[in-house]
């Protein structure tokens, strides 16, 4: 009995302590820090850090010119191709951006990425299209 109230008091001080929902599946394999360069001469660095569903993404430019931004990614792992969305994010100064719809694999140590543009329908393949935004990304863990 002691053993079954104990349990109950720990799941409802979890719950009330709005504990992080469980993580699983690709979701649970993108956590943490991935990086790419981007940009004709691969100069600017995209740096994405995922922690549950929240992620922050920093861009920096080879000026020093640095664009952070936080929200939340939704991955559907059950569609085909596998789909992500970037949604809720706002920059430090609390400008909304517009949601990104997006297809996704995992190749190994690799996290590849073709995005739509703001608002735009998610991409059907892993071709580049036409826009910043459309680009083929291939992220990888940063070497520390």
């Amino acid at each position: 009995m002691k053993v079954k109230l104990f349990l109950s008091l720990m799941m409802m001080v979890g719950l009330a302590s709005g504990a992080a929902p469980v993580v699983e599946g690709d979701l649970a394999r993108l956590q943490g820090r991935w990086e790419t360069k981007v940009g004709q001469k691969r100069a600017t660095v995209v740096r994405i850090e995922i922690k549950g569903r929240t992620v922050t993404a920093t861009i920096s430019t080879p000026q020093g010119i640095k664009i952070k931004a936080d929200g939340e990614v939704k991955i559907d792992e059950t569609s085909s191709p596998k789909a992500l969305d970037w949604v809720k994010f706002t920059t430090l100064d609390g400008e909304e951006v517009p949601e990104v719809r997006a297809i996704y694999r995992l190749d190994g140590d690799r996290w590849v990425i073709r995005s739509g543009g703001f608002n735009d329908q998610r991409p059907k393949e892993f071709n580049a299209g036409d826009g910043v935004w459309a680009a083929v990304l291939t992220f990888e863990r940063p070497v520390r």
